[in-house]
């Protein structure tokens, strides 16, 4: 007997997310939680071949946005990520079957020279200014918490509320999230072009409802209507701002917490420390320069002695995916259904949960947070400058 219309379950929502890194990983758990099918499409052979496996895994949610200027969305949008942290890896751990090294003892900020200690003044009133903990340290206070310290300081500050996590666990741990979810992993697809209408069509066949563009620096596919017409997503184009970094192995007494300086950040992981990171706008290749490489050590060693003679495991460069106003765009497109995850710029694996919650509440819910307007694709097409100022700092996740 057939069932009574009234009585029928409808179909889930299918949803494809284009793009297998951090942020596009963080998407498809959302959205799978919420009762959706997802398939993720990459046309890289692994998780998070891209810039995510690159990064230093660092979670600044005050260090990286107290100077952000007049306009706080930023600032807003990264403390929220960095509430939504704890639970977020707890839920990653859980279904992933192992630990992703979140660590929450704050970051140290610390100024060697005059012009470096202005610096910090200047840090530390914003941090005021927003709301952000900060807790100015004496030099016996820094050197009881950060002995690794050996270096000559003028002053310090803590950041409680910054984290770390170590990138590669956490795309790993997702990977089996999602395999245990029932989200499917297509790697090796790359996705060129995509005929859209009622429904979009990708070139394997398969049909879906809705689409999430988390590319990265990838140029976005190609969009046709059902006769062949073009479809334009209104978006710019990515900016790629190139990342060199330095591993060393852990040797002697290395830091507990992640070290800024003006110029260079140290982030001790159980597997190696990191240092880094260059900042080269409008650059996408990945060649390593030596001498930039050589600068990382010896500046990390004038701070921490015994990175001098850490043996080095791997040097590396990433490409970050920027956006005019190096913010991130989050929201539908110009073609209705297609939703961009793009442009984290230096904080993806930080703002990857928020941006995961924006998404979903976008589709499933059709909500739209203020919170989240500030990041919509299409700030760029109302005339004018869009509300975010390109940030000047070098330092990323």
């Amino acid at each position: 007997m057939p069932t009574p219309p009234s009585s029928r379950k409808a179909a889930p929502i299918r949803i494809a997310v284009i793009g297998a890194g951090v942020v596009g990983l963080s998407v498809a758990l959302e959205l799978r939680s919420r009762g959706a099918e997802v398939a993720v499409y990459d046309r890289g052979l692994e998780l998070g071949a891209g810039v995510t496996i690159r990064s230093a895994g660092m979670l600044g949610v005050a260090f990286d946005w107290a100077a952000e200027g007049d306009d706080r969305s930023l600032a807003a949008l990264a403390r929220h990520a960095g509430m939504l942290w704890p639970d977020y890896a707890a839920r990653v751990e859980r279904l992933g079957g192992g630990s992703v090294e979140l660590s929450s003892a704050g970051s140290l900020v610390v100024a060697r020279t005059d012009a470096e200690a202005e610096w910090l003044e200047g840090l530390t009133a914003a941090c005021q200014a927003r709301g952000l903990p900060g807790h100015t340290l004496t030099r016996s206070a820094l050197e009881a918490r950060e002995p690794a310290i050996t270096g000559k300081v003028r002053s310090a500050l803590l950041l409680p509320e910054d984290q770390q996590v170590d990138p590669a666990l956490l795309l790993q741990r997702l990977g089996a999230a999602l395999a245990r979810a029932g989200v499917g992993l297509r790697f090796g697809r790359h996705v060129e072009g995509i005929v859209g209408g009622q429904v979009f069509q990708m070139p394997d066949g398969d049909r879906f409802d809705r689409l999430v563009l988390a590319t990265g620096v990838q140029a976005a596919p190609a969009f046709v209507g059902p006769r062949g017409a073009p479809l334009a997503l209104g978006l710019p184009a990515p900016i790629p701002v190139k990342g060199q970094m330095l591993a060393l192995a852990p040797s002697g007494q290395t830091p507990r917490h992640v070290i800024h300086t003006r110029d260079i950040y140290i982030a001790p992981k159980s597997r190696w420390v990191l240092v880094g990171a260059s900042v080269e706008r409008g650059r996408a290749d990945t060649e390593v320069d030596p001498a930039v490489v050589a600068g990382f050590r010896k500046r990390g060693a004038e701070l921490v002695g015994a990175l001098a003679e850490a043996p080095e495991l791997s040097a590396w460069a990433g490409i970050r995916p920027g956006s005019p106003d190096d913010a991130p765009l989050i929201g539908e497109t110009a073609i209705p259904g297609v939703i961009a995850a793009l442009g984290h710029y230096r904080n993806g694996v930080l703002l990857a949960p928020a941006t995961a919650e924006i998404v979903a509440d976008q589709i499933i819910d059709g909500k739209v947070s203020p919170l989240a307007g500030a990041f919509a694709p299409g700030r760029f097409d109302k005339g004018g400058e869009a509300p975010h100022s390109p940030s000047s700092s070098g330092l990323d996740n």
